[in-house]
């Protein structure tokens, strides 16, 4: 995959204390001995902030770190970045994390996840916050799950004034006169597991009234393992080129627990490098013996280098097939290019996997690109490299439409053929966290 280059930006967990994850998963340290026959599937989830107005969301979740879709351990997610709600939030650089593990005896096994915040000014400076982290755990110890939550703040203002803070206990409630309150440590029972909320900010009198605003979302647990685990979805394009490189403008992974989960975006400009119209990336599995998975990715209106390459509508899709303890199919069925024109020739709309045209005095185009490698097969419609610098450097790459799935019996991830590319799932992972709304590109918008 084009992007996903070693050296390319990787999202960074913030540091969280070891006595708070500790304390997040002590709670099953003394959990009974007992083995974990059947695994189940890791549902953990830390989101940076969440803000909605009587119900209407106005700021979705952000910067996700999730894993739900494996039973395996060893497995984490990091995501970092600045939130910004005008009027509501400012100065707020929140830094997620999610991992699964195994503890003795008997390879129990433990979600964490952790949110931490270093400052923020809610409300124009009614409410501010400092020191702010945030964790969930969850074991399961083979006879059940234990879970619990912990919140450390360092400090809290409001209108001013100090609150005093000790050890913040679970639902901690601090009244801001006349216009609401803040719950610190909300804690939520979920099923198999539990949600920790950092601090709640809700208003009742006032311009802001009906606003709630959520900032450090964790939640760990466990869900009944799946079949087969599918994974994947579809982004929209991928240049790669020094300074003037430009990643994913949107993307969709396949929701873990099946069902179809779609994004759209109206279109892409480029200036004379790719213009593009309405976009929509979508993934989708149906569970079952067999399990069937796909990413698609539908694009209108692609022109790119300033007309050598056109076309009306271009779909990119990767399939799958699999039953347990079977090696999974698959195949690329569905990709297709609707009046595509490379150089002034007319393609037919089923080209051949892997077809090579070359681009006179630019470089060399691929279509119908596949990557198969194990369980995983990645399908790029469009992949330009550049041989002959002009409006992109040597060396410079182009893909777009890419679909990609991948399919195990036990979360194992996806792997990549080249040291040099990130693996799939990785990858669309770490594009999702930083989309505008990180949870449902990552096939869990259900959260709240």
């Amino acid at each position: 995959m084009g992007v996903p280059r070693t050296g390319s930006r990787r999202l960074l967990a913030g540091a969280v204390t070891t006595g708070l994850v500790a304390a997040a998963i002590g709670g099953a340290m003394a959990a009974p001995a007992a083995a974990v026959p059947n695994p189940l599937a890791y549902q953990d989830y830390a989101f940076g902030t969440y803000a909605a107005v009587n119900g209407v969301v106005t700021s979705a979740l952000s910067f996700g770190a999730v894993i739900d879709c494996t039973s395996r351990p060893g497995v984490e997610r990091n995501a970092v970045g600045s939130v910004n709600i005008p009027g509501v939030l400012t100065g707020a650089v929140v830094a997620q994390s999610a991992s699964t593990s195994e503890q003795a005896p008997g390879a129990q096994q433990v979600g964490l996840t952790t949110s931490t915040l270093a400052s923020a000014s809610i409300l124009g400076g009614l409410v501010g916050l400092t020191g702010l982290s945030v964790a969930s755990g969850a074991i399961n110890t083979g006879s059940g799950i234990v879970t619990n939550g912990v919140v450390n703040l360092g400090a809290l203002t409001v209108l001013g004034i100090p609150i005093p803070l000790g050890t913040i206990g679970p639902n901690t409630t601090v009244p801001i006169p006349l216009l609401g309150s803040i719950t610190l440590n909300e804690q939520t029972p979920v099923a198999n597991g539990i949600r920790t909320v950092g601090v709640h900010v809700h208003i009742v009198a006032g311009p802001n009234a009906g606003l709630d605003l959520y900032i450090g979302f964790t939640q760990s647990g466990f869900g009944p393992k799946p079949p087969v685990f599918v994974t994947g979805g579809a982004y929209s394009n991928a240049i790669t080129a020094g300074p003037l490189s430009v990643g994913p403008l949107i993307a969709q992974t396949i929701p873990c627990a099946g069902g179809l989960a779609s994004n759209s975006l109206a279109g892409i400009n480029v200036p004379g490098v790719l213009t593009a119209g309405q976009i929509t990336a979508a993934g989708g599995s149906i569970p079952g013996n067999p399990t069937y998975g796909a990413g698609v990715l539908d694009i209108a209106g692609v022109n790119i280098l300033s007309g050598l390459i056109t076309a009306d509508a271009i779909r990119s899709q990767a399939n799958v097939v699999k039953s347990p303890g079977s090696p999974g199919t698959l195949d690329a069925t569905g990709t297709t290019f609707t009046n595509l024109v490379v150089a002034g020739t007319p393609i037919s709309a089923s080209v051949p996997p892997n077809t090579g045209i070359v681009l006179p005095g630019v470089g060399y185009v691929i279509l119908n690109e596949q990557s198969q490698f194990g369980d995983t097969l990645v399908v790029r419609a469009l992949h330009v490299v550049i041989t002959v610098g002009g409006v992109l450097p040597i060396g410079a790459e182009i893909e777009l439409a890419v679909a990609g799935v991948h399919a195990s019996d036990n979360g194992d991830l996806s792997t990549s053929s080249e040291e040099s590319v990130k693996p799939l799932d990785e990858f669309l992972d770490e594009e999702c966290a930083k989309a505008a709304d990180s949870a449902k590109c990552l096939g869990v918008d259900n959260l709240l």
